[in-house]
C-alpha cells in the first residue's frame, strides 16, 4: 500500500490540514480517547481526555484501550492462516476440532461461525458471570460454549454471536496446538509489529479505565456492529436476532463512574487491549500481505452474508469472515467496531483510498463510532477536508 510509518505528533499540534481537522472534530465530539488517520502517506494522531476518573492521567497516543469486538478480526485472521496452512477448512464442522460440544453445535461449520450464521448466542449473560470473571485462558470459556445449542438452523440467517467466536478461538488452539494468546503473539501481533496489544489488562498506568454513565451490560446488546459502523446507516441488525434496532443511548445525566468489570482476560470474541497505532499497524500488515495472502484477505474482507437487508434507499449491509465490509459513498472498506459500558472502538481500512481510520474511547458507545463516521465522511472527500475546522 505504500503507507508511511505511523508518526507520533505532538498532541496539541495542528500544523497540517489533516491534523487541524482531526483535532477540531475530536474536540467538537468531546472525545475521551485517541483518533488516528493514516492517509496517502501522512499520519495524524490526536489524543484528549482522561484515562479514568476526573483528575486522572491524561490520555496519550500510547494509552491502551479495551477494543471490544475489534478483537474478532484477530480470531478471523488466525483461522485464515490455519486455512492457508491446510489445517482447517471453511466447511469443517466445529466438532472435528473441539470436543465436549452439544451435537447440534458440533455440526456448525467454520464458515457459519465466521459469518455469525451458526445460531449460537452470547457469552455475556447473567449465568456466565462466574466464568467470565475467572477466565485466565481461552479454554476457561469452554463451559459456556459447551451448554449452547443453535437457536435456528445454521446457515439460514445472520445473528451476531460472541459465543461463535469463542468457539473459533478454541478451534484455533486445537488446530494449531498452541494457546490462543501464544498463537496471536507469534503469528499476528509480532509479525505486524504490535507491541502494545494483548489479551490481558497489562500495567494500570498504560491503559484507559472504562468509564460509563450507567449502561448495565445486561441491558446492552453485546459488542459488535451497531448504528455507528462504517457502513453509515443509523440502524443495524439487532444483536438478539429480532431485526434492526438502535444501540440504546447512555443516560445523558448519569454520573460518570468506572464500568462494571467484565473480566480481566479477553476472549477470542472481544476485550483485547491495544493502542490506535497498533491497530493501524494491524491493518497495514494485512494490506501489505504480512499476515495472509492477498486472495485470502479479499475473501475474508469481502461480502459473505447479508447482515441487514436493503430498506428503502438504504443498501443491504454485509459481513465477511470476521470483518464488517461494504462500500460507503463509493469507498470500499473493511473493519470492525466494539462496544460495551465504557468501551467504544472502531477501525477500518479503505484500500482504494490509501486510508486507515481508528478511534478508541473509554466512554459509552457511540463515543468512538460517531467520531469515526464523522472523520470518514471528511477525510475521504478532499473538498470537505479542505474546509474542515
Amino acid at each position: 500500500m505504500g503507507m508511511a510509518s505511523i508518526a507520533s505528533p505532538a498532541m496539541a499540534a495542528a500544523d497540517t490540514p489533516m491534523a487541524a481537522c482531526v483535532a477540531a472534530r475530536a474536540n467538537a465530539a468531546d472525545l475521551s480517547g485517541v483518533a488516528l488517520v493514516l492517509r496517502r502517506g501522512a499520519s495524524t494522531v490526536f489524543a484528549r481526555g482522561e484515562a479514568g476518573e476526573a483528575g486522572s492521567t491524561p490520555i496519550t497516543a500510547e494509552t491502551r484501550f479495551n477494543m471490544g469486538s475489534m478483537t474478532k478480526m484477530f480470531t478471523a485472521i488466525a483461522i485464515a492462516q490455519l486455512i492457508e496452512a491446510g489445517k482447517v477448512s471453511l466447511d469443517d464442522p466445529a466438532g472435528k476440532y473441539v470436543d465436549g460440544l452439544t451435537p447440534a453445535t458440533a455440526a456448525v461449520t467454520v464458515r457459519q461461525l465466521l459469518t455469525h450464521s451458526g445460531g449460537l448466542g452470547s457469552i455475556f449473560r447473567p449465568d456466565a458471570e462466574a466464568v467470565l470473571a475467572g477466565a485466565r485462558k481461552t479454554r476457561d470459556y469452554k463451559p459456556i460454549i459447551a451448554t449452547e445449542t443453535p437457536a435456528f438452523a445454521p446457515g439460514t440467517r445472520h445473528q451476531y454471536s460472541n459465543s461463535g467466536f469463542v468457539l473459533l478461538g478454541l478451534l484455533v488452539e486445537a488446530a494449531s496446538g498452541q494457546d490462543y494468546a501464544d498463537y496471536l503473539d507469534a503469528h499476528i501481533l509480532r509479525p505486524a509489529g504490535m507491541t502494545a496489544t494483548g489479551l490481558t489488562l497489562g500495567e494500570a498506568a498504560t491503559r484507559a479505565l472504562p468509564m460509563t454513565r450507567g449502561m448495565g451490560w445486561r441491558r446492552m446488546p453485546p459488542p459488535g456492529p451497531n448504528g455507528t459502523s462504517p457502513a453509515g446507516p443509523a440502524r443495524q441488525p439487532g444483536q438478539d436476532g429480532q431485526g434492526p434496532r438502535k444501540m440504546p443511548p447512555p443516560p445523558a445525566d448519569g454520573p460518570l463512574r468506572p464500568a462494571p468489570s467484565m473480566g480481566s482476560y479477553a476472549s477470542p470474541a472481544g476485550g483485547a487491549y491495544a493502542t490506535v497505532t497498533d491497530m493501524a499497524r494491524f491493518f497495514r500488515a494485512l494490506l501489505a500481505g504480512k499476515l495472509v495472502r492477498a486472495d485470502t484477505l479479499r475473501s475474508f474482507t469481502g461480502p459473505q452474508i447479508v447482515a441487514a437487508p436493503a430498506q428503502g434507499d438504504r443498501p443491504a449491509m454485509h459481513y465477511g469472515f470476521g470483518f464488517g465490509t461494504g462500500s460507503v459513498d463509493g469507498h470500499r472498506w473493511f473493519g470492525h467496531n466494539g462496544g460495551a459500558p465504557g468501551v467504544n472502538a472502531e477501525g477500518g481500512a479503505f484500500p482504494d483510498d490509501d486510508t486507515i481510520i481508528v478511534v478508541m474511547s473509554n466512554r459509552d458507545p457511540p463515543a468512538a463510532g460517531r467520531l469515526y463516521g464523522d472523520l470518514r465522511r471528511i477525510v475521504l472527500d478532499d473538498a470537505r477536508l479542505a474546509s474542515c475546522t
